[in-house]
């Protein structure tokens, strides 16, 4: 086997989301990050299970193609060629040892965790964990049989056993905790910085400077990049992005100001903006009802502890503002876990809506129709969109849900990711050797300030020495 550091890249290079790059070296495989893409092969509508589900997304080019990373039972009867053949290259590098790193727990990072092999070390941070805890506590996903090590931030370890290749683990902006990016020194003593998904427009874009800060220092030799928001559009005007501060008071202005009910609708693993939501409702006088499977995401995650939130008032209320709606469509809670909340009833809500704020996610649309043909319907009922499913606001079937029963919207989305020109400025600090932006349908349109560019193909694999030296 050779002996060279070297990078594979499979997935995340054309996507939002998906990114699968292994770093190799001898027999030690790294793998980061282990998500879907957002339009692959598979969703909502088509899905497969583990164990086997990995032998179907391997074979459908959704999943690193790694015999060693899943259980014996999901690869029974595949073989190397087999996967040579669906990926149409004669290098698919195996690795004996293989190591995982998930830098935050959006379904495009992570969604491939139940079907690790038992025992195989999946590194993450601290917040990040206490999220995935919660997503499993909420019957979202299944859990994983890899060894979660969940590191502090700027923590450094060894990916190999003699320790020449090293993770400093740095944590990022982002909307969702703990999100955390990378510096890795290769065994051959290169440098490789690894963005993860990033923002300057939220609570901790100081992170940002940080994180330039160290890979200067460092002298990272590769800067690998997301670059969600290339787009023509946004190629030579910077756009205006609402702060995450500003979701909160908006949040708060339709509780205070609307005379019926309100509705809200964000990405529960916003766990900081959640906590907004509940200081939101306290605030206006309001009750915040929602389904189990959230009630025992936010409840897990903050049992587990999220260090952003340390101190927080929303952990002092929250038994108080939240109330439970059991007849709600969502997943089964994870076996033996006890809410703290009290239960309340459609019958509650429709006899007192301006009492209530009801969250209430995309696919529980329907329960809409109940609250709004019952109780007092004198005043109008509001919905707040900041930025849970559908990411869009020009979503076709939530406006006619809307549009149905007369509530009126307001969409308020901040969005986590970073503006091409901040991408741009975040690489022309660094001066890396080369950056390679992924997590983009648009790579090509980068503006990498004069920094040389690699666009890998799927499933290509460079020698990192050749990489750095052809630029």
């Amino acid at each position: 086997m050779a002996t060279e550091d070297r990078l594979t890249f499979y997935s995340g290079l054309h996507t939002i989301g998906g990114v699968q790059i292994v770093y190799g070296h001898e027999n030690t495989g790294f793998v980061f990050d282990l998500g879907l893409a957002m339009r692959g092969m598979l969703g909502e509508h088509i899905k497969t299970k583990a164990p086997e589900g990995a032998r179907h997304y391997m074979l459908t080019r959704s999943a690193p193609p790694l015999l060693n990373l899943y259980p014996p039972e999901a690869t029974e009867g595949l073989t190397l060629p087999q996967l040579r053949e669906v990926w149409k290259r004669e290098e698919l590098p195996q690795y004996d040892n293989l190591r995982v790193f998930v830098s935050h727990i959006h379904q495009d990072h992570m969604a491939l965790l139940p079907y690790v092999a038992e025992g195989t070390p999946i590194y993450m941070s601290r917040d990040a964990y206490a999220v995935y805890r919660a997503v499993v506590a909420s019957g979202e996903y299944g859990d994983t049989k890899g060894t979660i090590i969940a590191l502090d931030d700027l923590q450094e370890i060894a990916l190999d056993d003699e320790g020449k290749a090293r993770l400093k683990i740095i944590e990022v902006d982002h909307d969702s905790p703990g999100c955390s990016g990378f510096i890795l020194t290769t065994a051959s003593g290169a440098k490789i910085g690894f963005t993860a998904d990033w923002r300057r427009h939220g609570r901790h874009a100081y992170r940002m400077d940080r994180f330039i800060a160290l890979c200067r220092s460092e002298a990272v030799d590769v800067l690998i990049t997301e670059g969600t928001r290339f787009r023509a559009d946004t190629l030579y005007r910077k756009p205006a992005d609402r702060l995450e501060t500003e979701v909160a008071a908006r949040c708060r202005e339709v509780m205070a100001q609307a005379e019926g009910l309100v509705y809200v609708n964000i990405l529960a693993r916003n766990v900081e903006r959640f906590a907004d939501l509940i200081l939101a409702a306290k605030d206006a006088g309001r009750t915040l009802a929602m389904d189990e499977s959230t009630a025992a995401f936010w409840y897990e995650a903050n049992r587990v502890g999220i260090a952003a939130l340390t101190g927080h008032p929303a952990l002092t209320c929250a038994e108080d503002v939240i109330r439970v709606l059991p007849t709600l469509n969502s997943p089964t809670i994870e076996a033996g876990l006890t809410l703290p909340y009290s239960s309340v009833s459609i019958a509650d809500i429709v006899a007192d809506k301006q009492r209530y704020c009801m969250y209430l996610p995309y696919y529980q649309l329907p329960v809409m129709a109940e609250l709004e043909c019952a109780g007092d319907r004198s005043h109008g009922s509001h919905y707040v969109h900041a930025d849970g499913n559908p990411l869009v606001p020009n979503d076709e079937m939530l406006h006619r849900w809307l549009t149905e029963f007369g509530v009126q919207y307001h969409y308020c989305a901040t969005g986590g990711h970073a503006a091409p020109q901040e991408i741009g400025e975040l690489t022309e600090r660094i001066r890396p050797k080369v950056v390679i932006p992924l997590h983009s349908m648009n790579p090509t349109l980068f503006d990498s300030r004069g920094i040389p560019r690699f666009y890998p193909a799927y499933g290509e694999t460079v020698q990192i020495d050749q990489l750095i030296g052809q630029n």
